[in-house]
């Protein structure tokens, strides 16, 4: 089993920085996602752990061997480190076996690793089938048979599910990973998608900008971001304006009606925040707020539940997901738009009045903007994920 260490890695293409003084660390037998947006670095973090792509500082760590530091490389060969692509990348001239067995030496010994390697990922009676003649899921386990044939020290998975379907590509992705995990494979996932990284990942770092901006257990990235991009990048938000109160004399979220102070053991809160939608306990993100401060208010929509007595709301529009929906709402009398993520049974109509109230701790950030252009943006706001389909109904 082997640590991958990279420690204050920086890599430029001519002027621009792609990698800007990078650290991460993948424990023995662990899963690490990467999770960032199109040209934050991910591709060019993997490049250099892999050996294709020098670095300008720092240094890659494999188990005790330095594989990278600046004008010192181990050759990726070398390195003792498979490869999944995005792309499978089979060799269209050769058969299952032949892809699987490419980097292996001839002799019996290749016949019976080939055999031990198709069984392991259910490709057994494939072996003598033509990449062509492959469904896209199949051609990934063969990708990773070949990857894992030299028996490498990390494995490093390229977005390799991103072109399957949605159905294929979340159980392709858990049997992977189980099958990864079982073998106490080293592995760094990288990709952009929310939902695996969270899935998948016994860790999840954020990129954005060529830097780590946080590293957490998915429940800390979810529950925890460091700041509101990091929130609404793995997640729907609702971000509200709202004013920091040391004490709350009636909190929406515990649904205490006497002075409130707090209690971060049984609440998880460090005080509350006024809003629109009430009195809430809140927990500041990496400050704290003085009694009266403007701050910004962070919800996730299934904080937000349905109450007869709670906050006068109207519906604007649904987006039926199935098993649950997500509920535009708009506040009343002000009009502010927020979203509830709602169960299917208890869906509301269009234009009908609705109650809603917040039943988990808020997440509080200054009230100046991040540096992030998304989080260039009015007073209140509902952040949208790219994959959201929103519909009026």
């Amino acid at each position: 089993m082997t640590t991958l260490a990279v420690s204050d890695v920086s890599v430029s293409y001519g002027t621009h920085v792609a990698l800007d003084e990078v650290s991460l660390v993948v424990p023995s037998g662990s899963v690490v996602a990467v999770l960032g947006p199109s040209g934050c670095g991910k591709t060019s973090l993997l490049l250099a752990i892999a050996g294709l792509l020098g670095v300008d500082t720092g240094s890659i760590t494999v188990g005790s061997r330095i594989v990278s530091r600046p004008g010192n490389d181990i050759p990726p060969e070398q390195r003792g480190i498979g490869w999944v692509p995005q792309e499978t990348s089979l060799f269209p001239h050769m058969s299952v076996a032949d892809n699987i067995g490419f980097a292996l030496p001839k002799g019996r010994r290749r016949s019976e690793r080939i055999d031990e390697l198709a069984s392991l990922v259910g490709l057994d009676e494939m072996l003598h089938r033509m990449p062509d003649e492959l469904s896209g899921g199949q051609a990934q386990r063969v990708a990773l048979a070949r990857a894992l044939a030299t028996d490498p020290d990390v494995v490093l998975l390229d977005e390799p599910f991103g072109a399957l379907d949605a159905v294929l590509r979340h159980s392709l992705g858990r049997e992977v990973v189980s099958l990864l995990r079982g073998r106490d494979a080293t592995t760094l996932l990288v990709t952009h998608d929310r939902e695996e990284a969270l899935d998948l990942a016994d860790l999840v770092v954020v990129m954005d900008g060529g830097r780590v901006v946080q590293v957490g257990t998915p429940q800390e990235i979810y529950e925890k971001p460091l700041t509101p991009w990091v929130a609404s990048f793995v997640g729907e938000t609702v971000v509200i304006d709202g004013e920091w109160l040391d004490t709350a004399l009636d909190c929406q979220t515990c649904g205490q009606r006497e002075a409130c102070e707090g209690v971060p053991d049984r609440y998880g809160c460090s005080g509350h925040v006024s809003t629109e939608l009430g009195q809430l306990a809140a927990s500041a993100q990496g400050f704290q707020p003085r009694h009266g401060e403007k701050v910004r208010v962070v919800l996730r929509p299934e904080w937000l539940v349905p109450q007869a007595t709670g906050v006068d709301s109207r519906v604007v529009t649904i987006a039926y997901a199935g098993h649950d929906a997500l509920v535009e709402l708009a506040v009343q009398p002000s009009g502010t738009r927020v979203r509830a993520r709602i169960a299917a049974p208890f869906l509301p109509a269009v234009g009908a009045p609705f109650g809603i109230a917040v039943r988990h701790p808020a997440l509080v950030f200054p009230a100046a903007p991040d540096t992030a252009e998304s989080l260039d943006e009015p007073r209140v706001t509902i952040e949208r994920s790219a994959s959201d389909r929103s519909s009026s109904v």
